[in-house]
């Protein structure tokens, strides 16, 4: 697995600058690929004191290749390094003499580094986007979504030349959803027979109905709404308090937003909650939203999910959205975005529903039908739970997974 961005630990300091559910799905994919027996080293950037190795069981390793300068370095910077990245991972290999059979890139600066990795080791190449620069760019063009100062860091004619050639060259691409295959043959040159789309899983032995200790100590207000993202302004958080505003005074309500606080926060990120407290001051809903900060992942946040009567992804542009299983997994009643991936999990009005999001009207009115119906939100919750039992188990995820990569042996 090739994923030189973020803090790529275990557990994933989710929250953290570029840590949010790419990574995670990384490691949860490395793990469940390691139950059928087979060996995955996840290959990501050292950088500050990580070691160059951290074992996470038996089969799975994460191994950090220098490059670059000694600090963290933003996702979008990182294509610049990865020749070097390259060179030092095939150093690694020589050192430890290592071989590996296939190689699975991810985002374009994984892909980068996959598609120049693939000719020196002479090994199959699948890569996964995780977004798309072209998709990123229509969806966040808008003024009122995207602020000009923010602009220049995406590199966007750049990203989408790398991406061409990362899809042209790799032996094959996978998505997440339907959404994203649609959208690269839309925006890219590549083969259809080429893409292949596996939905993601979720550790239902975590993410579950069932309570434990943990639950006891969530506290939540009454008609409590659970947010979970990064403070980026692709996760809409703005569109969730400025829908929020408009019932304020019309149903009891109390907004939990999750993530967003870290040492290591870039500019986009600072720039994205200085929006949101301006926002929450604005609309006086001071009382009304509750900032949770980084929460532990496998431990309370499922209790969260549980405790919350309604989950909402507001995404502007989010090619899946793993939280919407998560938050399914543990029964709370999801409203997603009809731009995420995850909505095509979802059956509107029976276990779930999906929003426009930039109707800041259809998404209060959505709010205030499920929280104003006891009834309806436990159906929805039940369904959604079920959902998630049946077709999102990482172990029947992995099969398609393994599969895809002995066709390409």
């Amino acid at each position: 697995m090739i994923n030189p961005q973020g803090f790529v630990e275990y557990p994933a300091p989710l929250g953290r600058s570029d840590t949010g559910g790419q990574i995670l799905y990384v490691i949860e994919l490395a793990k469940a690929i390691a139950t059928k027996g087979i060996k995955v080293d996840i290959i990501t950037r050292q950088f500050d004191d990580h070691p160059e190795e951290e074992k996470i069981n038996d089969f799975v390793k994460i191994v950090r290749i220098p490059c670059g300068p000694k600090g963290f370095v933003a996702k979008e910077k990182l294509y610049e390094s990865m020749p070097e990245f390259a060179e030092n991972f095939m150093a690694y290999i020589e050192k430890t003499r290592k071989t590996y059979d296939l190689i699975h890139s991810h985002y374009w600066d994984g892909g980068y580094a996959g598609n120049i990795l693939k000719k020196l080791l002479d090994i199959p190449h699948i890569h996964t986007p995780h977004t798309l620069g072209k998709m990123k760019k229509i969806e966040m063009a808008a003024e009122e979504t995207h602020p000009t100062k923010l602009k220049p860091i995406y590199r966007y004619h750049l990203r989408i030349a790398i991406e061409q050639k990362i899809m042209t060259q790799a032996d094959a691409v996978l998505v997440l959803c339907e959404t994203t295959r649609i959208q690269i043959l839309q925006h890219y040159i590549v083969d259809f027979e080429k893409i292949h789309v596996i939905f993601p899983g979720v550790d239902t032995s975590i993410f579950t109905t069932t309570k434990n200790a943990f639950d006891k100590q969530i506290k939540l207000e009454k008609n409590a709404i659970l947010t979970v993202s990064r403070l980026v302004p692709a996760k809409g958080l703005d569109r969730v308090v400025e829908s929020l505003s408009q019932i304020k005074n019309k149903v009891p309500f109390h907004l939990y937003i999750a993530g967003g606080e870290s040492n290591t926060m870039s500019d986009e990120e600072k720039q994205t909650e200085e929006q949101l407290n301006t926002l929450i001051k604005k609309f006086k809903l001071e009382k009304k939203v509750t900032r949770l900060g980084k929460i532990d992942h496998t431990t309370t946040l499922p209790a969260y999910y549980r405790a919350a009567s309604a989950f909402i992804l507001g995404a502007r542009y989010e090619p899946f959205g793993l939280t919407t299983l998560e938050a399914m997994a543990c029964g709370a009643a999801p409203i997603i975005s009809s731009v995420a991936g995850s909505r095509e999990v979802i059956i509107d009005g029976l276990n779930g529903f999906i929003v426009n999001m930039h109707d800041r009207t259809s998404l209060s009115e959505a709010i205030v039908k499920l929280i104003s119906d006891d009834k309806l939100r436990k159906k929805v919750a039940e369904n959604a739970a079920f959902t998630t039992k049946e077709h999102s188990d990482w172990d029947k995820v992995v099969e398609k997974m393994i599969s895809l990569y002995l066709n390409l042996l």
